[in-house]
């Protein structure tokens, strides 16, 4: 018998089978467009039916007909008014299918899903609103048994619909969709999962995106990663338009066979996404029920992650770069209260230089909006420097709006025994899943000896263990003071720091305290840092830049330091630079300044050259999709200054592409992408939005004498109308050159119909200046 009380516990004992696709067989029934969300009211016995197919062939989760039901998606059917009614039916009919079949070994998942929209600011819409949208959702599924959180492509989505979802007393799972080993927007499958497990997940896993082969090394990075229970819900292969039919790649027998691989990893929970059906949930049960259940046990691990990679603390002394502190440092505070955050770029980049493993991030000036400059120093330095993050400040409503903006696990600096500071900042750790930095410090200040300091770190870690914050996210600081007051300072801070590594907490330290008030500082404070090292110190507060180098290791700080001083470079490297580091603050100063020496010709060769360079960086993963988007904001900045002054040297109109998702589509996130990339490369892009009819298409075009019409689609039904569209441009004799993608298209598709084809928006540039020139040639 399962229900909800005794779940998880099954799940340490069996297999539990979720059911399969319900588009696919909502498809397969005669469903073609139209919000399938609303089959819950319209046609209910429908999507009785398909949960019922499913019950049948022994799936024990029923995953409910909510996919969409959020209200950003619902608002394009015009359905958002309906929220709540079908999003209580979507249940409901669940429900009814398992007792009507008296199954005492069924539970109801409701099925939530991405919004359709980024947050900002690789989007529009803000960490609040996201919220408020699954929140909505999850309000009016709330008789289920399980939310199931599926086919996340974002870390910040995930993290707003998974904080959502924690303030209802539900089982949590949640599932991202991947692109090999990373989401489309970067997160590999390693950090997705301690972000997760941080966050409060209960289950943990992969869906959609690729069949069962290709989902395997995901799975297996999850199972190495956790000891949460695992779900595996993959396609049935990869899907291929062929004919005008999507056919996916694999078949039952391949599809079982690599379940029971799972299992040998320790999946608990096996299902099917797109292109699955009840046969292949029949076949995976009657093929696996037999098999023995796979215990893992993962050593917990310390660890702090940014949007695409996870730091984890080992036997070596890691660096937390200290510089991004105004601090004493009389420039920054003045240009902190001017809202401006040019020396947050240049620091965040010299200290990953030079060695740093996180970046503390403080931007406290009194009479200042803090809460504005965090969020914008950290959306800045996470743009473009793909380390953690730890925040630096004592204001609640400044670390909380850091919290929703920071994509990874960061560390909060810091908590200390008085009770305003246990109250106020605890239970931000427990609620966004982030590590703490402990301090030995009560009402009373500094305790001079040993004994009191790990006294009041024992009162405070027994405060966090109390909201359930794990002994690996406990980093404790036993506060080091210079030696300029007291010689035995040193000696003090050392000893402290052994007796904590002893009962088994990481530590953390501000190495250049130390040497306050003292000459000879970076000799001091090198020492220090040595004795420290040696001592187990795990994380160490310091400038990167200072020469410091631990005397019996091979680690050194002290390396070569790429300049990214602008006064230092030529004007190309200038206009180049700024591009590839995505430097929108800087980017129209630096094009004012070089026009006086080069052409606007020339200086636009100059910044395509520069997003061409990201081209090549994004192609090789060694950058992602935000850090892309920033190079072309910055590149829409420096155009929207050269567009005049190049149409008078050129005497020519830039290339006009007309840009829809077609017909019956209301997906527009990767067409939004592929504009804002075309636009910054000075295209004129007449944008007609989503679910736009061929007409409207076609005649837009003519109106508009556009060079390319360009079409997208996200749906296998709604693909064919991009060959409905082709096939008028012929019949009438029209010679505008097409070129098509989305997710379900493929290159050999877009062959048989007769359009050109784009996997993604930087291949999309090439593909058009080689389709406009073919297309010249021809004309």
């Amino acid at each position: 018998m399962l229900n909800k009380s005794n779940f998880l516990t099954e799940l340490k004992k069996r297999i539990i089978y979720a059911d399969g696709a319900m588009g696919t067989v909502l498809q397969q029934s005669g469903f073609k467009i139209g919000c399938p969300e609303e089959l819950n009211l319209t046609n209910p016995e429908l999507i009785k039916s398909v949960h019922k197919s499913y019950l049948d062939v022994g799936a024990n989760i029923l995953i409910t007909n909510t996919f969409g039901g959020n209200g950003m998606k619902l608002k394009q059917y015009r359905l958002e008014s309906k929220l709540k009614e079908i999003n209580q039916a979507g249940v409901r009919i669940a429900k009814e299918v398992i007792e009507n079949a008296k199954s005492s070994d069924c539970l109801v998942a409701a099925d939530i899903s991405e919004l359709g929209e980024y947050i900002e600011p690789l989007g529009e819409l803000t960490f609040d609103q996201a919220y408020d949208f699954y929140y909505e959702q999850m309000a009016a599924l709330s008789e289920a048994d399980i939310f199931f959180i599926e086919t996340i492509s974002d870390i910040k989505i995930l993290k707003a619909a998974l904080i959502a979802a924690k303030e209802f007393n539900k089982i949590i799972v949640v599932s991202m969709t991947f692109e090999g080993l990373r989401t489309p927007t970067g997160t590999d499958v390693k950090t997705y999962v301690k972000i997760a497990d941080s966050l409060g997940a209960d289950i943990i896993g992969a869906n959609c995106s690729c069949g069962p082969k290709e989902m395997y090394s995901v799975a297996k990075i999850i199972a190495e990663n956790t000891n949460k229970p695992i779900i595996i819900k993959p396609n049935a292969g990869l899907p291929k338009l062929i004919g005008g039919k999507t056919i996916f790649g694999s078949n039952i027998e391949e599809f079982c066979e690599y379940s029971k691989q799972f299992i040998d990893l320790g999946v608990n929970i096996l299902g099917g996404c797109c292109g699955t059906n009840p046969e292949f949930i029949k076949n995976l049960v009657e093929n696996t029920k037999h098999l023995n259940f796979v215990t893992r046990n993962v050593p917990l691990k310390t660890c702090f992650c940014s949007r695409t990679k996870t730091v984890e603390l080992n036997n070596k002394t890691l660096i937390i770069g200290e510089r991004i502190n105004p601090t004493g440092r009389l420039s920054f505070r003045e240009e902190l209260k001017e809202g401006k955050i040019d020396t947050i770029r240049k620091e965040a980049l010299l200290q990953k230089q030079q060695g740093a493993s996180l970046l503390d991030i403080n931007v406290g000036v009194p009479g200042t909006d803090e809460v504005s400059n965090l969020i914008k120093a950290i959306n800045l330095v996470q743009s473009f420097v793909d380390l953690p993050l730890v925040i630096d400040t004592c204001n609640k409503d400044a670390l909380e709006a850091a919290l929703k903006y920071c994509e990874g696990k960061p560390l909060i600096n810091s908590v200390n025994a008085n009770i305003n500071s246990l109250n106020n900042i605890l239970p931000l750790v427990k609620k966004y899943g982030a590590a703490i930095i402990v301090l030995c410090l009560d009402k009373e200040g500094v305790p001079k000896t040993v004994e009191k300091r790990i006294e009041i770190a024992e009162r405070i870690i027994q405060e966090a263990k109390n909201l359930g914050i794990p002994k690996e996210d406990i980093i404790v600081d036993c506060l080091t003071l210079t030696m300029a007051t007291d010689p035995k300072n040193e000696e003090i801070i050392l000893n402290a720091v052994k007796e904590i590594k002893q009962r088994g907490y990481r530590t953390v330290l501000g190495v250049s305290n130390i040497s306050y008030g003292l000459p000879n500082r970076s000799e001091i404070n090198q020492k220090f840092f040595s004795k420290a090292s040696n001592g187990g110190l795990d994380l160490a507060i310091l400038n990167p830049l200072d020469n410091v180098q631990r005397e019996d290791t091979n680690i050194n700080l002290n390396f070569e330091v790429k300049d990214v001083d602008y006064e230092n470079l030529s004007t190309e490297m200038q206009l180049s630079s700024a591009i590839v580091n995505g430097d929108k603050n800087n980017i129209s100063e630096i094009v004012q300044r070089s026009l006086i020496e080069l052409s606007p010709l020339k200086i636009n060769d100059i910044l395509i050259s520069g997003l061409e360079e990201v081209g090549k960086k994004f192609n090789a993963k060694k950058i992602f999709l935000p850090h892309v988007l920033l190079s072309a904001d910055a590149m829409k900045i420096a155009f929207n200054i050269l567009k005049e002054k190049l149409t008078n040297d050129n005497n020519k109109s830039p290339i006009k592409i007309v840009f829809a998702t077609v017909e019956n589509d209301v997906h527009d996130i990767g067409k939004n992408i592929v504009v804002a990339i075309l636009e910054s490369y000075g295209y004129q892009i007449i944008d007609l939005g989503k679910d736009v009819s061929m007409d409207k298409i076609i005649n837009t075009a003519l109106t508009e004498k556009a060079n390319l019409i360009a079409l997208s689609a996200l749906m296998t039904t709604t693909a064919p109308e991009m060959e409905k569209i082709i096939k008028k441009l012929n019949e009438h004799k029209i010679k505008i050159p097409v070129l098509i993608g989305g997710a379900v298209i493929t290159e050999d598709y877009a062959g048989d119909i007769g359009a050109a084809y784009s996997a993604d928006a930087l291949s999309a540039v090439r593909k058009i200046k080689e389709v406009i020139k073919n297309d010249e040639k021809n004309n």
